[in-house]
């Protein structure tokens, strides 16, 4: 759940150099549009960073179906893997306790490692551990990469709707439904895959709810959402502070309680943990990490032009 709005800043600066290019490239469209067909860009322009990114999607559409393949032919009983309601509360159960054993096993073989076979083994253990982490990834996840999702689609379609070149549209046409289905302030969560973040958000009041949904998910300002709901911006505001600090209290709980029982964690929560540490320490019971403001702060010349000239 991490990440989404910033300001574009123009620099009004610029040398005659800029200035002449400029004007240059002016004078070349004018010059263009005089043919009928000199409107259109050339492929060959740009034909390198379309033949990687086209490359890129092919690799993605080939392990997607490698991906389906798999399920199709090895199909896994999650459910027969996973503990339900009783398991969990219960002291003990003989899945945690297989979990348990082959952990143990794990380190018991790590730390016995002496010759060069011997870690060898162990780093065969280990890949094989990733790789059944990854196909279960594989299995509930849509993974891509770093192709855009608006790539190939019609800038200004004559015949088919701007709406259906749409990144939504495109993964409603693709099977991938399912953020369109539960795209809801009360649905929230159903939008990770995360089950300690899954049951963390189900426990937010509805108001705390609409609140996260708009403005970290459909990334609306506290202003926008403020005339929405009829509150004030202000009141917005200290709504949002207060969602950070339980959210955040409670995934620091969760991590904490995770190292110290040695699971491993991403380096991503582990930047996390040691970042609001600090803050305990200053701040005490409200402690909270705000998102940081990367916007450079605007140049008022003209204000300080005037100034002088008064």
């Amino acid at each position: 759940m991490d990440l989404w709005e910033d300001d574009l800043l123009l620099d009004d600066d610029f040398s005659d150099e800029e200035e002449e290019s400029e004007e240059l490239c002016e004078d070349k469209a004018l010059d263009l549009a005089e043919d009928g067909f000199a409107d259109w860009a050339d492929a060959s322009d740009g034909a390198p960073e379309n033949e990687r990114l086209e490359e890129a999607l092919a690799e993605e559409r080939t392990l997607e179906l490698e991906s389906e393949l798999e399920q199709d032919e090895h199909p896994r009983d999650y459910a027969a893997e996973l503990e339900d309601e009783e398991e969990e509360a219960a002291p003990t159960s003989e899945k945690r306790l297989k979990r348990e054993i082959r952990a143990e096993a794990l380190r018991r073989l790590e730390e016995a490692a002496r010759t060069e076979s011997d870690f060898l083994s162990v780093v065969d253990e280990w890949n094989k551990l990733d790789r059944n982490r990854e196909r279960r990834e594989r299995d509930h996840e849509n993974l891509r990469g770093d192709v855009p999702l608006e790539f190939q689609a019609v800038p200004d379609p004559k015949i088919a709707p701007m709406w259906m070149n749409l990144p939504r549209f495109r993964q409603l046409c693709q099977g991938n439904f399912l953020d369109i289905i539960f795209s809801c302030p009360y649905e929230l969560h159903q939008l990770t895959a995360n089950r300690f973040l899954s049951k963390l958000f189900f426990t937010l009041s509805d108001e705390q709810k609409e609140v996260l949904y708009y403005l970290f998910v459909k990334q609306y300002s506290t202003t926008r959402l403020a005339a929405i709901r009829g509150q004030s911006d202000r009141n917005i505001r200290k709504l949002r502070m207060t969602i950070q600090k339980k959210l955040q209290r409670r995934m620091y709980e969760h991590l904490s309680e995770k190292l110290e029982k040695d699971y491993s964690i991403t380096l991503r929560e582990r930047e996390f943990v040691e970042e609001y540490e600090a803050l305990l320490q200053t701040m005490g019971k409200d402690a909270v990490i705000h998102r940081e403001n990367k916007t450079k702060p605007r140049k008022k010349k003209a204000a300080l032009d005037d100034d002088k000239d008064g």
